[in-house]
């Protein structure tokens, strides 16, 4: 026979009984995990707060990332802003500067330590015959081509446009013509004033050269003949009267003038006049020595300084003159004209002697050989004569 058997539960089986029922109803559910969450809430608290991870020194939190970020690009564009306004800035500058080196009429080239071009502007290029871009890395002397008067070549770099007296050069352009120039040379520094290389700059002065020396030429010379004038005469004659004072010189004068030169005035005219002035210029010349002085005194009259020259070769010279005055034959016109010359003759030496009375007694013998019959020599010798009565006494309390 089978017996009924009542389940005994287990000795917890009331508490699982229980958490069974409990688990079974909703709302003791509810309130059960409550109470268990209230319990461990505190410690998952804790728990969490030790598991939060540290803020890196070198990453900022996330709540600051996005503001720190933003500072950055803020800061960023900021500086990019400042450069391309000094990168604007640099390009006008390079801009004038280089709008300023092409509107100078002058030449200018830049080379560095070495010496080679780093640049040209258009009026060195327009001087030189060089492009650019052919002078660009070039030594300065191969494309600025200088030589002085002897025909030397000058290193503009070293001496500059150094040449005798005076600082100009002859430019050798790249197609063979020649020009003058001037200018100067300077170092260029940078900021911490060391050398990064040289500056030259040079004009052309081809035409105000020759102006110039024409103008000094004809300040100096007679415009019909050529010969000096009577001021640079009278300027190298102080000079030797000095030098006679001072040093114990002895010099001579000659002065003459033409015989019969009047009848090819008052026949040929003026215009034959002056050719025949002309002619015996030249013939004049080849009689004097490299440092004598003839000069056209004025009208038909001349005058030769014989510097440092003894009497008796005084006299040759003297000689010589009426020698090729008598030999010359002047045709104009199917005529023929000869003249001849008068000469004064004056040597002088010592002190208490002038310019004037030297010149004075010149021309008072020329007029002594022109009253004693013409084409001949007069002479006087001037050494250190007492001066006139009075004017003696007055250098002499002068002196006192």
């Amino acid at each position: 026979m089978s017996a009924t058997r009542t389940a005994t539960p287990p000795p917890n089986g009331r508490h699982a009984a229980e958490r069974a029922k409990q688990n079974s109803d909703p709302a003791k559910r509810v309130t059960h995990s409550r109470g268990v969450l209230r319990g461990i809430s505190p410690w998952f608290a804790r728990r969490e707060a030790n598991l939060r991870p540290m803020a890196s020194p070198t990453r900022p939190q996330p709540a600051d990332s996005a503001s720190s970020r933003q500072d950055r690009i803020e800061a960023l564009e900021t500086e990019l802003a400042r450069a391309r306004a000094e990168l604007r800035a640099c390009r006008d500058a390079l801009h004038r500067s280089e709008s300023a080196l092409a509107a100078i009429a002058d030449g200018i080239v830049v080379t560095d330590l070495q010496g080679r071009i780093t640049s040209l502007n258009p009026v060195a290029a327009h001087l030189t015959g060089w492009t650019e871009a052919d002078a660009l890395g070039l030594p300065l002397g191969q494309v600025v081509r200088s030589v002085d008067a002897r025909g030397d070549p000058v290193d503009l770099l070293t001496a500059g446009f150094n040449n005798g007296n005076e600082d100009i050069v002859s430019l050798l352009r790249r197609d063979g013509h020649v020009i003058l120039v001037d200018g100067a040379v300077a170092q260029v520094h940078d900021q911490d004033r060391e050398p990064i290389g040289s500056i030259v700059t040079f004009r052309n002065v081809t035409a105000a050269t020759r102006m110039s020396r024409e103008l000094s030429w004809h300040a100096n010379h007679d415009a019909l003949t050529g010969l000096l004038n009577r001021r640079v005469f009278d300027t190298r004659l102080e000079r030797a009267v000095h030098s006679a004072a001072e040093l114990g010189c002895r010099h001579a004068l000659l002065y003459f003038d033409l015989d019969h030169f009047k009848a090819v005035n008052d026949t040929g005219g003026h215009v034959a006049g002056d050719e025949l002035l002309r002619q015996l210029a030249v013939i004049l010349r080849r009689q004097l020595r490299e440092h004598d002085t003839l000069a056209r005194i004025g009208g038909d009259e001349f005058a030769m300084l014989l510097e440092n020259c003894t009497e008796p070769r005084a006299t040759a010279v003297a000689n010589k003159i009426l020698a090729t005055m008598a030999g010359f034959e002047f045709g104009w016109e199917g005529q023929s004209y000869r003249i001849g010359a008068s000469v004064g003759q004056v040597g002088f030496s010592g002190a208490g002697l002038t310019a004037l009375e030297v010149l004075e007694a010149a021309d008072r013998m020329c007029y002594v050989a022109k009253e004693t019959g013409r084409n001949r020599i007069a002479a006087e010798e001037l050494s250190g004569y007492a001066p006139r009565k009075g004017r003696g006494r007055l250098q002499q309390e002068a002196r006192a």
